[in-house]
Parts: C-alpha cells; structure tokens; sequence
C-alpha cells in the first residue's frame, strides 16, 4: 500500500513540475529587432547607437550584424551590457567609400527575450554617424521588430 502512496507522489510532482515548465515558456517569447541607419546617400563608415526598451523588462540575449558586408560582422557592445534592457553598439569599416552603404541599411539585430503578449517599445538614440574620413555625417535612426510568420 505504501508504494502506491509513494508513487502517487513522485507522479503528481513530475505533473506539477512539467506544467510548471509549459507556463514559464509561455510567459515570456523571443524577438528580433532590426536597427537601421539612413545617411542621406553618404558612405557609411562608422556608426554609435543605444538601444532600449522603455515599456518592459527584457533581456538582450545576442546581437548580429547587418545586410552590408561592411557591417556584416557583429558591431563592438559590452557583453555585460547586454543582460539588460538597453545597450550601447558600434562598429566602424575601413572599406572604401564605394565599398560602404550609401542610404538606408540595417546595421544590426538585436535579439530580445520579453514577458509575452506585451508591445514592444523602444527608443533609439543615434550617437555618431562617420563618413571614411571621420568626419560625423547627418544621419538617421530607427528599428522595426521583425514580424515572425
């Protein structure tokens, strides 16, 4: 009789402990952001921006790269920054000026993990856009969460 009790026990905690499980994944869900800067039809050589959610708690939890190859590979962030709702990112290209992105382009994507079911709400700060020679440029910001299908 005892073993019965016994196993009744570990079963019902082995149910309880899984749809613990299902309702933690359900709180909370994965999105991309993607960060855009426009230079006006300048080259783009260098960029530094902050990105934060201003509405909600959430995680950043990876950055990558861009569309151009010059921007292709992951911009320079703190990784402790990251485990937080904001980050500061840069990069910089020491391509050719024909080489670089002239208008708009995605330079990064910022993946976030956030309570679900909630808006996303972010601000972007630009702080300095570059030409090849260093000179700051007038440039323009924003990002757009990627819509999953």
């Amino acid at each position: 009789m005892k073993a019965w009790v016994v196993i009744s026990i570990l079963w019902l905690a082995a149910a309880l402990q899984a749809k613990q499980a299902v309702d933690e994944e359900d709180r909370s869900r994965f999105r991309a952001v993607d960060i855009y800067l426009d230079s006006k039809g300048a080259p783009l050589a260098a960029y530094q921006l902050e990105f934060s959610v201003t509405n909600s708690y959430a995680r950043i939890v990876g950055i990558e790269g861009g569309e151009s190859a010059a921007f292709r590979q992951p911009p320079f962030y703190d990784p402790k920054a990251i485990q937080h709702e904001r980050v500061i990112i840069g990069a910089f290209s020491t391509t050719g000026a024909t080489d670089l992105p002239h208008g708009k382009t995605r330079v990064a994507t910022i993946h976030l993990e956030s309570p679900n079911g909630e808006e996303l709400k972010g601000e972007l700060k630009l702080h300095l856009a570059a030409d090849p020679e260093g000179s700051k440029i007038s440039a323009e910001a924003e990002f757009k969460e990627r819509k999953t299908k």
